[in-house]
């Protein structure tokens, strides 16, 4: 076995998994993150509130969510991993539904944040467990596969969304969204299975690495190991510097993304139909990003994938803010790659260090630290344009915090687990 081969013979099955998981990630950002530029300023208008106020609710609500989708990975463990990929997905269409229903404020507060730990819990905490049993060694190629359902989210979200509400109302696209989901699930339930064993089929769809699983997992049992738990995770150093890590990649991304169309505007001087396409074609680069960040990632290992990330990052962000056009359109081209392969690394690599038995608890420990330090974006963006004046000192701070992420991932020393716990490496 080479585990460094990029190989995508994946089995009928395999593929499956992979694309329901494309559509897993599609509901994650587009409900939770893109889509709030159609939700936010259309529930306002439908129920007269003020906008600010309702905005304001999404990052304490992100930040609630993180907290409680961490705690999914116990009821992984104790009900089974797709008995709770399909609660959580029912869960979350009923408060999507609910969401869209809301009478006041404080109701939407509430079913915002069950909104965003019920989708981040089916399609993080669960999809990529899923992904993880299946796909222990390929995990970098399929992580490239699967995330390109968060760059279609942002490709194509607003556009349904607005279609929904302008055909029916915000409250009725939301309701409609909310059915899919559970239909969704339906489907899981009848065609997805949360290991390929039970679906008769083979991890990798290579029997060389399901006897490598075989004994990794007859060792575990002779030295009586367990699965980590959530204390030895928090604990862990590896589950700090991954969390900090990759967080310094979204933390640097969100505060890009998040103001690129204002940039260009202010900065370029573009119109906001030339900005908002330019942002729109960066997107559809990262598609191919994503599944080319992927190849990187098995090629080379998540590890030296995850620094050559942090360093394109730096180096895309530089350009883009050079006065000449060429260096921008270069920069634009950088940075629309690095968005694609943004969401792979974090995954891909708790799948490398702990192997899937100790996925769930390890990732979903990780992601929670992601989240919070991606969530420091917003007031650091805030921070830098108020005491700097302009968009040229915070995108550089953000260029070095990327690179500040690859270089702490690059000091972390990992062994490649496929399926014991990582208890027997520390």
């Amino acid at each position: 076995m080479n585990k460094n081969k990029v190989s995508y013979n994946f089995g009928a099955k395999g593929w499956g998994v992979i694309c329901y998981e494309v559509v897993l990630l599609f509901f994650m950002t587009g409900l939770t993150v893109d889509g709030l530029n159609i939700i936010v300023p259309q529930m306002a208008a439908f129920h007269g509130w003020n906008a600010d106020t309702v905005l304001s609710i999404s990052t304490p609500a992100g930040i609630i969510a993180l907290f409680l989708v961490l705690f999914w990975g116990k009821f992984i463990k104790s009900w089974g991993l797709k008995k709770v990929t399909v609660i959580t997905m029912f869960l979350a269409a009923i408060s999507l539904i609910l969401y869209g229903h809301s009478v006041n404020i404080a109701m939407y507060a509430v079913m915002l944040v069950l909104v965003v730990t019920f989708i981040n819990a089916f399609a993080t905490t669960c999809g990529f467990a899923i992904c993880a049993n299946w796909f222990p060694t390929k995990k970098g190629i399929v992580m490239g596969f699967v995330t390109i359902g968060m760059n279609l989210a942002s490709a194509l979200i607003s556009l349904i969304l607005n279609a929904l509400s302008q055909k029916f109302d915000i409250t009725m696209a939301l309701t409609i969204m909310g059915i899919v989901i559970a239909i969704v699930a339906v489907l899981i339930i009848l065609f997805v299975k949360a290991t390929p064993e039970e679906a008769g089929c083979l991890p990798d769809n290579d029997p060389a690495v399901a006897e490598i699983i075989r004994r990794e997992e007859e060792q575990a049992i002779k030295d009586n190991i367990q699965e980590i738990s959530y204390k030895e995770a928090l604990t862990n150093a590896k589950v700090w510097i991954f969390g900090i890590g990759y967080g310094c990649f979204g933390l640097a991304t969100v505060g890009i993304m998040s103001q690129l169309v204002s940039y260009f505007m202010d900065v370029r001087a573009y119109s906001q139909q030339t900005a908002i396409l330019t942002v729109t074609v960066a997107a559809v680069i990262g598609m191919i990003g994503s599944v080319l960040w992927g190849v990187v990632d098995q090629k080379i290992g998540t590890k030296w994938a995850s620094v050559a990330f942090g360093v394109w990052y730096f180096v895309g962000i530089l350009f883009l803010l050079m006065p000449n056009s060429a260096c921008m359109y270069i920069g634009i081209f950088m940075l629309g790659f690095a968005i694609g392969g943004n969401g792979n690394f974090a995954p891909s690599m708790a799948s490398y260090a702990f192997g899937r038995k100790d996925f769930a608890v390890s990732y979903s420990c990780i992601n929670m630290i992601v989240g919070i330090v991606r969530s420091m974006s917003f007031v650091l963006l805030a921070l830098l344009r108020s005491a700097f004046n302009g968009y040229t000192v915070p995108y550089v701070v953000f260029a070095i915090i990327s690179l500040a992420g690859g270089i702490m991932i690059a000091f972390v020393k990992v062994q490649m687990k496929v399926g014991s716990s990582q208890k027997q490496a520390e």
